[in-house]
């Protein structure tokens, strides 16, 4: 009988000893996951925000003192990234125009000069943002948008070509 109270004893604290160590290690585990998984997302949402400080975002009035500023600069270019038809309709004088949804956007957009200063618009501003975003992962870091795109220009009643 006492042997067998030493081993049953034994046991128990064998189960004890490695239950501790095994949730210790589980623990450890558990924070050493979360660590990372919370690293990861912190320097994901930091490459985000820096993604997103590279372009300046300009309201209309904004936008055209820009252009007046930058209006004999060479290194200026007014991109506008709507379709051609949207840009024969009305466009912001000396734009060029690439269309965002063209198979070959990035290709015609990697042709520029990534030194040069860019204003990009589009209708609204939600495909200007998208090629935006494009051109600073292609390596353009001077870029600058106009929020709103062109119904915010007209909107301000500021002048647009046909």
């Amino acid at each position: 009988m006492e042997n067998y109270h030493f081993y049953m004893l034994f046991y128990i604290s064998k189960e004890v000893i490695l239950g501790d160590v095994i949730m210790y290690k589980s623990k450890f585990l558990r924070s050493t996951i979360f660590f990372f998984i919370s690293l990861i997302l912190i320097t994901a949402n930091l490459l985000a925000e820096n993604k997103k400080e590279d372009v300046k975002f300009l309201n209309a009035k904004q936008a055209d003192e820009l252009i007046e500023k930058n209006r004999d600069n060479p290194e200026f270019i007014i991109l506008d990234v709507r379709t051609s038809n949207e840009y024969n309709s009305g466009h912001i004088e000396n734009a060029l125009n690439i269309d965002y949804k063209s198979s070959d956007f990035k290709d015609e957009v990697g042709k520029f000069d990534r030194d040069k200063t860019y204003l990009t618009y589009c209708r609204s501003g939600r495909r200007s943002t998208a090629a935006s975003e494009i051109m600073t992962e292609i390596g353009f870091e001077n870029i600058y948008m106009i929020e709103g795109g062109i119904v915010a220009w007209d909107k301000a009643n500021l002048p647009t070509d046909k």
